[in-house]
């Protein structure tokens, strides 16, 4: 078996059809193709019992809810597959992604396959598409891989799991699992780059990964007080892995702590428009970012950010809460008034789109 294909499954009637089809009219065929579904209260497990008849290749797996990360840990406790490929189950891949993937692994003996990928938004009344692209790049030297690593982590290239195609020799060797946390796929993508010899990136964008629908136009406001804690353990497995790496030069360090502080922003943003906490609440959550000491820390080393993310950092740096708060307030209004642009300013940051 060349492939096994991982998707957990959950609330994506509307969307699960077309990801579906797009696996099975994969220019590869010799694949299996587990769909987990996460004890879904619509129809999607019915949708994807109804493809399994069809198709031999495609299993179903029935559990009860248990999220993500435990999906796709239980179809990984059934691969067979020499490598595996994980798909999101409202997101669609190019009938050829799977082959070139293949095939760039085989010819290279490598052990993990990054692409780039497209980010689908539905803004201003049209569908509108963002791409992040890698370089076309073959690492056999894995040293030199690490000091280029913080390129393709700055825009999330290598926290995002989809697309990539991983050893299972590998994921087995190291009996790797997706932890139960949030963003589970970034800190598997970690633990796996931890034991990476041979890494190629391709500048094909097979990937597509939507970010808001018609009907939805804007993206996900996380309303999660606990936000600044997640990110704060996101940013410090990645400082694991350039600890396991053995590797603190300058431009990497400076690179992910600024990564870091763009989070940050992120995380008072959201503080600052969430309405399930008083204003003394959030202003307190805000107080404890801009002291926390992992804060302090990176923003002291994070020094390569553009202009505009370092005015919006500075009052963290300087330990101010209000300045902080107003900075957050604003970033929300233009949110909320002209979403299309903040995509696009989004965009531009986050993944040089």
């Amino acid at each position: 078996m060349k492939i096994s294909i991982i998707m957990p499954v959950y609330k994506v009637e509307e969307y699960v059809s077309k990801t579906i089809e797009s696996v099975l009219g994969q220019t590869l065929t010799d694949f299996e193709f587990f769909a987990v579904d996460d004890g879904s209260p619509d129809n999607s497990g019915k949708i994807c019992d109804e493809y399994a008849v069809k198709d031999s290749r495609m299993t179903v797996i029935h559990q009860k809810n248990q999220g993500a990360p435990a999906a796709r840990n239980a179809a990984l406790d059934l691969a067979s597959g020499k490598y595996v490929y994980f798909i999101d189950s409202d997101d669609w891949i190019e009938s050829d992604m799977l082959e070139k993937m293949y095939n760039l692994a085989e010819s290279n003996n490598a052990d993990l396959i990054v692409e780039g990928f497209c980010m689908e938004y539905y803004q201003d009344g049209r569908d509108v598409t963002y791409k992040t692209k890698c370089p076309d790049k073959t690492y056999s030297n894995i040293e030199e891989f690490r000091l280029d690593a913080y390129h393709y982590l700055n825009n999330s290239v290598l926290s995002l799991p989809w697309n990539k195609l991983f050893l299972m020799e590998n994921i087995k060797r190291k009996n790797l699992r997706f932890r139960n946390t949030k963003w589970d796929d970034h800190h598997f993508c970690m633990d796996y780059l931890m034991g990476c010899k041979n890494v190629v990136l391709s500048s094909a964008t097979d990937y597509h990964w939507y970010r808001s629908r018609k009907g939805s136009e804007t993206m996900i406001n996380y309303s999660d007080i606990h936000m600044f804690e997640k990110r704060k353990e996101h940013y410090e497995h990645i400082i694991q892995l350039y600890d396991h790496w053995g590797l603190h030069d300058s431009a990497s360090i400076d690179a992910v702590s600024s990564y870091y502080a763009g989070r940050l922003a992120q995380c008072v943003q959201e503080l600052v428009d969430n309405n399930k906490i008083s204003k003394a609440e959030r202003r307190e959550k805000v107080k404890e970012i801009v002291n926390d000491p992992v804060t302090v820390d990176a923003l002291k080393k994070a020094k390569t950010m553009s202009k505009k993310m370092k005015i919006m950092v500075a009052p963290m740096r300087w330990k101010n809460v209000t300045l902080s708060m107003a900075i957050g307030s604003g970033i929300s209004i233009v949110r909320k008034i002209m979403p299309g642009l903040f995509i696009k300013l989004k965009e531009q940051e986050v993944h040089g789109a």
